[in-house]
């Protein structure tokens, strides 16, 4: 149940569909009312709302800070036992089945990060963990395109391990941790930099230190240029902005952090 109710919560606050909503309204109102005070009303709050989320400057400086939350681990990878990859790097399960194809999406470092490791590090362990994030899943899911990605990029069969029930960040956590705890030594942990801190300490909160594999930044480092406007960059930064601050918020309250 907590796995759907994620998903509509999710969808509500997307902040492309939050325009959308007051758009509609304020066409309602145009064609179906004579409320001067109220369209008035939803045409400032919708002109606000515009400027607000494609104001990008503002976006990224609090992007940035999520995403430099945990520095990076400088343990040296060719020690590492283990890194364990989270899903998120596939988004057309049906479409990669269909073509016997594995398609990719932007967060694919995850992936690439854990190739180079294993290069530099042959005897690592690859623990991929995830199923699938959608509602009714299609195709193949995530752990059955990761083997096939890692295989068909020369990774040793006996180096790959697969958990294949986890559908979002804690359950990730959940399926895994018995696994990592049967293999001594050091584990890394790769994900995305928006999604580490929520990742890095719920492993903490189950009894877990792993080192933090940082990849798939969405900011840089460059002093933050703070007149400019983009609407499309605005909507895809709050929308991680939400998702992540609003995934703490609930495994806070939880108790899974």
């Amino acid at each position: 149940m907590e796995f759907y109710i994620a998903k509509v919560a999710n969808t509500l606050l997307e902040p492309l569909y939050i325009l959308s909503f007051f758009l509609l309204v304020l066409v309602f109102l145009l064609l179906f009312t004579n409320l001067k005070k109220v369209i008035f009303f939803f045409a400032k709050f919708l002109l606000i709302l515009f400027l607000f989320f494609g104001y990008t400057p503002l976006s990224s400086f609090l992007l940035s800070k999520i995403e430099d939350f945990i520095k990076p681990s400088r343990y040296p990878i060719q020690q590492l036992t283990g890194i364990i990859v989270l899903g998120g790097s596939f988004s057309f399960e049906l479409e990669s089945k269909e073509r016997n194809e594995v398609l990719l999406n932007d967060s694919a470092e995850r992936l690439t990060k854990a190739l180079e490791i294993y290069k530099k590090n042959p005897k690592v362990l690859i623990l991929f963990s995830g199923y699938s994030n959608k509602l009714k899943p299609t195709g193949w899911n995530e752990s059955d395109m990761a083997k096939k990605f890692f295989l068909d990029q020369g990774v040793r069969f006996e180096n790959l391990i697969f958990e294949n029930q986890s559908r979002n960040t804690f359950e990730n956590i959940k399926y895994s941790k018995d696994i990592i705890a049967k293999y001594k030594g050091t584990w890394g942990l790769i994900t995305s930099a928006n999604h580490m801190p929520r990742s890095y300490y719920t492993f903490k909160r189950q009894g877990l230190i792993l080192e933090p594999i940082i990849v798939d930044y969405k900011t840089g480092t460059s002093p933050i240029f703070w007149i400019n406007f983009d609407i499309l960059s605005g909507l895809n930064n709050w929308r991680i902005i939400f998702h992540e601050l609003i995934g703490i918020a609930y495994y806070k309250v939880t108790d899974k952090i």
